[in-house]
């Protein structure tokens, strides 16, 4: 600022444009990086199945384009945080549990492979939802096999569930880590 005095001995206080003034800059850069971060962080790979499908690397992945599916399906392997899932099948089961408090019209056997890349053991065989064709969450269902275990950090497991179902159609099934704070893989099956 500089002061300036005019004929008549009034002092006025010249100011210096707002563009020219240190906290101008401080707003704009901040401002800036806000938006260039809700830019980046839009197109940062989420989406809304959830995961990040890991892609083998043949002439076919690289020419498809980058849509990612609404949902996963049988065979693809996704990973969530620092776990891979491939679910290798869902189907009907004719097994029962004559022990389980709860008998249902159907049962489903699910078999998934996990790979754990972290470095923490990891819980598996609790790491699973289904949801049935009326959106309700299916109950767990012990069937011969049913793993409830764990995994080191570095290893990999295959891993058997069941669930209830008094319906038959398309299942929704959710993949995340036990304790994770990421979204969960989601994929589609049809159960006839």
């Amino acid at each position: 600022m500089s002061k300036i005095t005019d004929e008549n001995g009034k002092t006025y206080v010249e100011k210096k444009p707002f563009y020219k003034k240190g906290c101008f800059w401080i707003v704009a850069v901040v401002a800036v990086a806000i938006i260039i971060g809700a830019v980046a962080g839009g197109s940062g790979g989420d989406n809304d199945n959830g995961g990040t499908k890991v892609e083998k690397t043949t002439a076919k992945a690289k020419k498809s384009s980058a849509k990612t599916p609404k949902f996963y399906k049988v065979g693809d392997t996704v990973k969530v945080g620092d776990v891979v899932y491939t679910l290798k099948s869902v189907e009907k089961t004719d097994e029962r549990n004559e022990m389980n408090d709860k008998q249902f019209k159907n049962v489903l056997k699910v078999v998934y492979h996990v790979k754990n890349e972290g470095s923490d053991e990891l819980p598996i065989g609790a790491d699973l939802d289904v949801y049935g064709p009326d959106n309700n969450k299916l109950d767990t269902y012990p069937i011969n096999g049913t793993t409830v275990n764990s995994v080191a950090a570095g290893k990999e497991a295959d891993v058997t569930t069941g669930f209830g179902a008094d319906k038959l159609g398309d299942f929704e099934l959710q993949f995340k880590p036990l304790v994770s704070v990421n979204k969960a893989a989601k994929f589609k099956v049809n159960v006839q």
